[in-house]
């Protein structure tokens, strides 16, 4: 079955982790640049397009243009990297106008994408969108636990550890106010080891998942059944979770 997946949340190059995993598991991808990072374009097959994230114009066209460029989506991948945004983001904390700024960057956006791709999928008749989360110590945890924490250094400031819990809550409520769509998710939480280890950790794990092959399974309302499917679809997996071998199809 031919399949197609954006990669998007956190941008190419900081994706890149994601990406040979999928084309080695016989996906055709997009992934999301900003303007900034627009000339480090990933090599062919991988298509990139800039994506503005303060606008939700910008999404809408992210998401068409990217179908566009692929034969057929079935799936999407949006990340939130906490850590990323610790090291980058740092200036947030400043003026009003920076906070503003902040919102649309690291919480709208999410919002924004999001919204596009469920659109787009029930346009199509079903697809796989998957959250994954990668959680990181803010300031009041070094303050409660300090020298306790493996890691010491950039801890995420107060509007980045804010936008990691919306960021979950949304991802959550979304999965359990659509498991009725012939819509999939998946919520997947970023593996313990640090780095590019902790990416590449999460990202095979990711696309060894069974869920992510199966885009026939139609969501239906109501019901015992539908509330223990909903009550799965809301949990967050983490890389090492086992599943039954003989559902692996994602190789197939």
């Amino acid at each position: 079955m031919e399949k197609g997946i954006i990669i998007t949340g956190k941008d190419f190059p900081d994706s890149a982790a994601f990406v040979n995993p999928a084309l080695a598991n016989g996906f055709s991808a997009v992934v999301s640049v900003s303007e900034q990072n627009k000339d480090e374009l990933p090599a062919e097959p991988v298509k990139a397009v800039v994506w503005q994230r303060s606008s939700s114009l910008s999404a809408r066209s992210f998401i068409l243009e990217a179908q566009t460029s692929l034969n057929v989506l079935t799936h999407a991948l949006v990340l939130f990297d906490t850590a990323l945004y610790a090291k980058t983001c740092s200036s947030f904390a400043g003026e009003t106008r920076d906070l503003a700024q902040g919102i649309d960057s690291l919480i709208s956006s999410y919002m924004y994408i999001t919204h596009e791709i469920i659109a787009r999928f029930k346009k199509l008749g079903g697809g796989t969108l998957c959250f994954v989360y990668k959680p990181h110590p803010g300031e009041a945890e070094y303050a409660r636990l300090g020298a306790r924490l493996k890691e010491t250094t950039n801890p995420a400031p107060p509007l980045v550890s804010a936008a990691a819990e919306a960021f979950k809550a949304f991802a959550e409520n979304t999965a359990a106010e659509r498991y009725a769509f012939p819509i999939k998710f998946l919520l997947i939480e970023y593996a313990s080891s640090p780095g590019r280890e902790g990416d590449e950790e999460t990202a095979e794990y990711l696309f060894s998942l069974p869920e992510m092959c199966d885009n026939t399974a139609k969501g239906k309302s109501g019901g015992k059944l539908s509330l223990l499917k909903a009550e799965k679809t809301v949990r967050w997996q983490h890389p090492g979770a086992k599943f039954p071998a003989v559902m692996n199809l994602f190789n197939r």
